[in-house]
This record gives C-alpha cells, sequence and structure tokens, in this order.
C-alpha cells in the first residue's frame, strides 16, 4: 500500500465575509470541513449531498460519545475488578465501600451488550445498511 503524503503546504485565499459565509455553508451541507470542501472543489471531485439529515449527524456523534464512555468505564471497570480479584486471591482484605468483582463483572457485560446496540442504531442514523457493513 502506498504511503500517503502528509498535508503539511498551505495556501492563503482571501474571500469576502459574505463569501466565506457562503463557502461554509456549502460545506456544511455536505458535512465537510471547509478544508476539505475546497480540496474536493479544486480536484474536481464530487461533492455529494449529505445522506444523513443534520438532527441525525448530531444524535450519530452523540451515541459516538457515549460509546467511547462506557468503552473507557469498562476498562477502568475491568482494571478494578483484576486488583480485586488480585486482592481477593492472595488474601487481602476488600476495603466495605469497594464494589465487589462480581459486580463490576456484571457491569463490563452490560456495557459490552449496550455497545453493539449503539453502533447499529449509529449506523441507522447515518444511512447506511448493517447488514451490508458486516
Amino acid at each position: 500500500m502506498p504511503n500517503p503524503e502528509n498535508k503539511d503546504k498551505v495556501v492563503s485565499l482571501r474571500f469576502r465575509e459574505s463569501e466565506l459565509k457562503n463557502l461554509d455553508e456549502q460545506a456544511s451541507s455536505v458535512n465537510l470541513s471547509r478544508s476539505a470542501y475546497i480540496t474536493r472543489k479544486l480536484q474536481g471531485l464530487p461533492v455529494l449531498p449529505a445522506r444523513v439529515p443534520p438532527v441525525n449527524w448530531e444524535a450519530y456523534r452523540e451515541l459516538g460519545g457515549i460509546s467511547a464512555q462506557l468503552s473507557a468505564l469498562g476498562n477502568n471497570i475491568n482494571q478494578i475488578a483484576k486488583v480485586l480479584n488480585t486482592a481477593k486471591q492472595q488474601g487481602q482484605p476488600l476495603p466495605p465501600s469497594l464494589p465487589s468483582p462480581d459486580s463490576l463483572i456484571e457491569a463490563i457485560s452490560l456495557i459490552e451488550q449496550l455497545q453493539p446496540t449503539i453502533k447499529q442504531i449509529r449506523l441507522e442514523l447515518s444511512g447506511v445498511n448493517s447488514v451490508t457493513c458486516e
């Protein structure tokens, strides 16, 4: 696979305020950044309308954030459960304020069950058929 070039060259352009506003609206309407929109236009590449209504993009991004937070939470719980299990195996007393390893394992299981559902909802919001993605 070819090694892609880094985009490290900068080209300055001057726009009137009204032109820049119009350009940003056009880029936003197809869910592209200003830079990506200009690049595609200058290279003669197609700029297709966004498949997903803006309200769905908001929900899509929010669910993506929730999914990332659940993943991080699951990792943290897994680390806590490992420490608690190790202490239990070595016969060290567990602080009474900490959750039991079994309840942490149940929480991880719940998180793992939620993540595919969130992924499915995100795909549906983006207009992608999940059957074709798997």
